[in-house]
């Protein structure tokens, strides 16, 4: 018997017909209040598959836009607009929803997962979907801390985001909120061919959006060389573009703080940018360095210029969505009296008071002086120190609390007092000038393991460096290692100590390292190893890339030799003095 073509599509036709219509799943998140609030979302079915909703929230993943015509830039912006993002930490693809969403499911079993940031604790359900039905599914987020109420808010400082126009601000203040990322640093990016990555509609208090606790702020990730390094500059009112003098960072510099901004290194200041800070360090002009990124803290760097009595506050960022991440995975907090805004957040980034983290929450105090604070005592003491990390047990394992002197590790505390928490309280006793932090340590819970990410990896080194060379990593630490778990991490900034007729003492080894740096640097400027200095590719550099044309490194090497020099005189001026001393 011959059967007709057609009748192979009759199986098809009838699994399509006995299939159970699609039900629906109408979901709400709220907080403490019964509020709907935004968060991030994951459901899974029960065959390990992700469900994105139709009405989940826009995002952005645009990160290194070259300059485009406006038809060309809107048809890329588009290409980059998106309703789902697969986390690193959950191997899981997830979206946003401003509180409430609606969207068809096919008929089943599902598990969801709802996010809000590191001081929410995550909630979850199981439910099921019936065909033609509708579901409705409620999950309360609950905190397990609430550091506005201490005076404390998160900011993410590298988040690159563009803005065309005001129009933009309510989609991305939502999804800030969902991460309760109190300030968003939102970058715009250039190289010394252009300043137009990322970009943003305004700076200053023009700049700034509000929803609810978030807010929105435009910053800078500009200058960025393969000489000195990537920079950050945070909430100036105007965005500073000195590209007639683009190696010499001090010119940015000084008109950010001016414009009322804080400047400081990006990328814990390793690779090129140890020469940018051995440069700028001493000129007074920074206020931090970027020491938690990429699931990587990284403080060596910061301890040693600590040590050389130059005072910089810790910050942290993501670097989303260049890197894989989430916004404000990677976060700094700092203290703040009164209302936060543009102003007085950076006024208390400019006064040190801040800690990193990634889930864990610090307190400390040094005879009764507070982070970022200077205790000065008339002679020798004893000062009671005090330090306590709180965390949600159920993602973070802190496993050691660590008082650091001078950089050094001085007593550790890893028994915990309550659960969720390990307190350290000692008698220190200060007879000289001295600055300590408190560091937490231990692992994530629940997390996929590290791999060590391609853009860290010698060979994307290798082939970076063939195009202008991505700088900041190119010198890179040790990374934290392939297959162990992701890190649980926070650190303070200092409180110092001074003491009445004393001086510090700075390492006699340590200075001769960073003059060392400051004469190598010299030398790649001499006439006889300029042309090994050059990498720019003029293709390259209107995308990502941080090369500098060779007219543009001569045009600034005098300029850039005199701050050479100048850094110089204040490192030997440390070691000539009376201060200084022998060892690292």
């Amino acid at each position: 018997m011959r059967h007709h073509k057609g009748w192979a599509a009759v199986p098809l036709l009838l699994t399509v017909a006995c299939s159970p219509p699609d039900g629906t799943l109408e979901l709400r998140v709220v907080d403490s209040k019964g509020m709907a609030t935004p968060a991030r979302i994951e459901i899974v079915d029960d065959e390990g598959r992700n469900h994105v909703a139709a009405d989940a929230l826009e995002i952005r993943t645009e990160c290194a836009t070259p300059p485009l015509p406006d038809w060309a830039s809107a048809v890329q912006n588009a290409l980059h607009r998106q309703q789902s993002i697969d986390s690193p930490y959950s191997g899981t693809t997830q979206f946003y929803t401003d509180g409430d969403t609606r969207t068809s499911l096919p008929a089943g079993r599902y598990r969801i997962v709802a996010r809000k940031g590191i001081e929410y604790r995550t909630s979850s359900r199981e439910f099921e979907v019936a065909g033609g039905e509708t579901t409705r599914v409620s999950l309360a987020l609950e905190r397990w801390i609430d550091m506005p109420r201490l005076g404390w808010y998160s900011a993410d400082d590298h988040i690159h985001v563009t803005r065309h126009t005001p129009a933009d601000n309510a989609s991305i203040g939502k999804w800030m909120r969902a991460e309760d990322v109190h300030v968003a640093n939102l970058l715009r990016m250039g190289t010394a061919e252009h300043f137009a990555i990322t970009p943003q509609y305004a700076f200053g208090d023009a700049g700034v959006y509000r929803d609810g606790d978030s807010m929105l702020v435009s910053g800078q990730e500009h200058p960025r060389t393969h000489v000195l390094g990537h920079t950050i500059i945070l909430g100036a009112e105007v965005a500073i573009d000195r590209r007639d003098s683009y190696a010499v960072y001090q010119n940015f510099w000084k008109e950010a703080a001016q414009r009322g901004g804080a400047s400081g290194y990006a990328h814990w200041g390793t690779g090129q940018a140890r020469d940018g800070l051995a440069v700028d360090a001493p000129s007074g002009l920074l206020s931090f360095v970027e020491v938690l990124q990429f699931d990587f803290p990284y403080y060596e760097i910061w301890y040693e210029l600590l040590n050389l009595g130059i005072r910089l506050a810790p910050t942290a960022g993501t670097d989303f969505p260049c890197i894989p991440s989430i916004p404000g995975r990677e976060r700094f907090y700092t203290k703040i009296d009164g209302v936060p805004d543009r102003g007085n957040w950076v006024e208390g980034l400019r006064r040190g008071r801040t800690f990193v983290t990634n889930g864990p929450m610090l307190e400390f105090e040094v005879g009764g002086a507070g982070i970022g604070d200077e205790l000065r005592i008339e002679s020798p003491s004893v000062l009671r120190i005090r330090g306590r990390v709180r965390f949600d047990p159920a993602r973070d394992d802190v496993q050691a609390l660590e008082l650091i002197r001078d950089g050094q590790r001085v007593a550790v505390a890893s028994e915990r007092s309550a659960p969720g928490e390990i307190v350290l309280e000692i008698d220190e006793t200060v007879d000289g000038p001295a600055w300590f932090a408190l560091r937490a340590s231990g692992d994530k819970i629940g997390e996929t393991r590290l791999e060590t990410p391609w853009f860290m990896g010698p060979r994307a080194i290798e082939l970076g460096c063939k195009f202008g060379c991505g700088a900041s990593l190119s010198e890179r630490v040790d990374y934290v290692g392939t297959g162990r778990p992701r890190p649980s991490a926070a650190h303070t900034a200092p409180i110092y100590v001074a003491v009445a007729d004393t001086q510090a003492s700075r390492p006699t080894e340590l200075l001769r390292r960073w003059i060392s740096r400051l004469d190598a640097l010299e030398a790649s400027l001499s006439d006889e190893h300029f042309e090994e200095l050059l990498v720019f590719r003029p293709f390259a550099s209107r995308l990502l890339i941080d090369g500098v044309p060779a007219e543009a490194l001569r045009r600034d090497r005098p300029a850039l030799r005199a701050l050479i020099a100048s850094a110089r005189g204040y490192y030997r001026n440390l070691l000539a003095g009376p201060g200084a001393e022998s060892g690292g």
